[in-house]
Formats: C-alpha cells, structure tokens, sequence
C-alpha cells in the first residue's frame, strides 16, 4: 500500500467516526441537518485534496498539516456543542497519533499543539469541564502523546536521512566501479609485462650479483612487492569480466558450496568453525555461476580474515518470499569502526596489512549486475560483522 492510500484510509476512517460521533450527539435535535452537512464538507475536503493533488504536493510540510489540523477543527465542530465527551478526547488522540504516518517532527508537533489547543476549548465551552480532573487527565495525556510521537518523529527523520545518505553513497560507488570496471582490464594487461620483466631481472638479479645480505633482502623485497601488484592486477581483471556477465537459471547452492570449499582450508588454519543452514532445500536465481561464486567467497574470505582462533562464521541462506533470496554471512571477530562502514566497498579500501581492497568492492559490483544488493552491519570493534547478501528468485 502507498503512502497515499494510507493517508486516504485514515482519513476515511476519521471521516465515519466522526459522522457517527456526531449522529449519536445531535440526530433528532433542531438544526442538526445543515450541522452535519457542513462536518461532511469539513472531511470530504481533505479526502478528496490526498486523492486529486500532485505528489509534490501530497509530500509538503504545508499540505500534511493543513489536512490534519482541519481534521482537528472538525472533530472541534462536531463536539463542542454538549460537552467535552471522552469520544472527543479519542477523536483528539487518533489525529495526533496519526502525525506518525509523516514522521516528520514539525508536522507532530504543529498538529498535537493545535489539537491539544481545540481540545482546551472545548472544555472551556463545555459547562463544568475545567473543574472535572478527568478532563485535565485527558489533556495531559494529550500533551505527552504529542511530545512523545514528536521525539520518534525526530528519530525516524534522522534514521530515514542516514539511510539516504548510505543508499546515495552505494549509487556513487556503483557508479564508480562501473567506470573502474571497464577500464580495468585494459590497464591490467598493459602492466603485466612490464612487472613480468622487473620480477625476472629481480631474479637474475639475487643470483648473479647480489654479494650482501642486505642486497638479496632487497631484491626479495623488490620480487615480494612485484607479486602483489600482481595480486591487485589480478583483482583489476577480475573487475573488467564483471561487465562480461553469462545469465542462466541455476541453483544458488552450488556457487556456495564452492565458495565455502575456497576458504576452507584458510578457516582450518585460522582455527575457525565454519557452520551453515538453509542449503537443504534449492535456491533458485538467475546469474553467472562463476562471478556469484567469486562474489560470496569474497565475502566469506573477508570474515575469515576478520575472525580469531577459536571463533566461528556462519552462513544462513533463506527464501523470504516468493522472489527473495537473502545469504547472510556472520563473524564474531575484529569487528568495523563506524567511520569505516561507508568506506568498507570502495575500491582499494581495506584495513588489512596485505590485501588489494577490491574483494568487497567486486562482491558488491557483481550483486548489482544480478539486481541484487550487499548490506553490512557491525556493533563496532571487537563485535563481528554480519553481511547480508539479496538475490531475485527464481519463481
């Protein structure tokens, strides 16, 4: 359901509980018709604005609280003849409560103060209403609601613009891979050779000429430094043939086993527990075989490295609706600072001592080509890690 439709259902709603406020009130007495018309005029208002205006519109500050301030006037309207009944106070609280629908601090706190404000005067026109404590309950039970919602409205804006921030970010950094991507390749293949040569010079090198300790050290180190460019070209090429993608209809258990054999000597070594759940039953995608393989042993090799003797990674696959795959892979080791959390998948970012920083960076590239998309989350160091990895099903 939109944001609309739920806006137009509670109206609607307010709407019938209002009309029927008012029948039980004032059905019978003098008058009442033209009353009552003008309460459906005051509701069908607002019902028929969320329905015709724009979505520019719908969506402004101005136009969510002039419909719930009206709504409020109108529940005004349809009580303050007889007294401050206790069907009016629930009139009251559902407007204010409904503030929450927007999640917008301002509009919670202009709505529940001008409704706090109706609701006064309806007491002071109702005979005996200020002196009766109950009232005075209602109304500070009115105030708290407001002050209350208003705070969560003020969480939610800041959660709802951090996610907006990160979701910004991951289409940058998408964007940025796509163009690392195609460029990647050609690069790689240019440097090759050249670091080639320097490797075998560095060689002949160490076993002609190198008389010292000191000088072997050195050419070992030239030779050392040569093989991990060549680890990053390596990565930079697996980059390029990304873009180079072969979809076809297959079992998502098969690149995981696969990928759970590629770290599984590493995690031996490390003296960490490696479990799973949720590969009994298939788990139908779309996509290259091989590039969804690379994609979760990144992952996994990166929560490897992240754990400490002893400690334990856990792989989860589920299928959380007809056309949703999630892959969670969970560590109980180093753990990621906050400062590093939206930096974690660009390209050459990485924490390690060795390592090219582009793993993560892949991984994430290679779930976009599948529609797919790779989250992290992490109480901090020392706390592990939890990446959550979601793939289309196949129907």
């Amino acid at each position: 359901m939109t944001k609309r439709s739920v806006h137009f259902t509670f109206q609607g709603l307010l709407t019938a509980v209002l009309l029927l406020i008012f029948a039980l009130q004032y059905a019978g007495t003098p008058g009442w018709q033209p009353r009552f018309a003008a309460l459906l005029g005051f509701l069908l208002l607002p019902l028929f604005a969320i329905r015709a205006v724009s979505d520019a519109t719908f969506q402004s500050f101005w136009f969510q609280t002039s419909y719930f301030i009206l709504d409020a006037a109108a529940a005004t309207y349809a009580v303050h003849w007889r007294q401050a009944a206790p069907a009016g106070y629930l009139v009251y609280f559902l407007i204010i409560l409904s503030t929450a629908l927007s999640r917008n601090f301002k509009q919670s706190f202009a709505v529940g103060f001008v409704s706090c404000g109706l609701f006064l005067l309806v007491g002071w026109r109702s005979h005996g209403a200020l002196s009766d404590s109950s009232f005075w309950l209602r109304f500070q039970l009115l105030i708290i609601t407001t002050c209350v919602l208003s705070v969560l409205s003020l969480d939610a804006q800041r959660i709802r613009s951090e996610e907006e921030r990160r979701y910004k970010l991951r289409l940058v950094e998408a964007e940025r891979l796509a163009t690392l991507g195609r460029v990647a390749g050609e690069v790689a293949h240019r440097i090759k050779a050249p670091l080639t040569t320097i490797r075998v010079n560095a060689e002949v090198l160490s076993h002609k000429f190198a008389k010292t300790p000191q000088a072997k050290a050195q050419l070992a180190e030239i030779e050392e430094e040569v093989e991990h460019c060549k680890e990053i070209l390596k990565s930079l090429l697996d980059l390029g043939r990304i873009e180079e993608t072969d979809f076809a209809a297959l079992d998502l258990r098969g690149p995981l086993k696969l990928a759970l054999e590629a770290v599984q000597t590493q995690a031996k070594a490390a003296g960490l527990r490696l479990t799973t759940l949720g590969l009994e039953k298939p788990l139908r995608v779309r996509g290259d075989h091989s590039l969804l393989q690379e994609a979760i042993a990144a992952v996994l090799q990166n929560a490897v490295e992240a754990g400490h003797r002893g400690g334990h990674v856990r792989l989860r696959a589920e299928r959380l609706r007809p056309r949703l795959i999630r892959v969670t892979i969970e560590d109980d080791g180093k753990g990621i600072a906050d400062a590093d959390i939206d930096r974690l998948f660009q390209p050459f970012f990485t924490t390690k001592r060795q390592g090219s920083g582009l793993g993560l960076s892949a991984a994430l590239r290679i779930l976009q080509k599948h529609d797919g998309a790779i989250d992290v989350h992490s109480d901090g160091p020392g706390h592990g890690a939890r990446f959550t990895l979601t793939l289309p099903a196949l129907s």
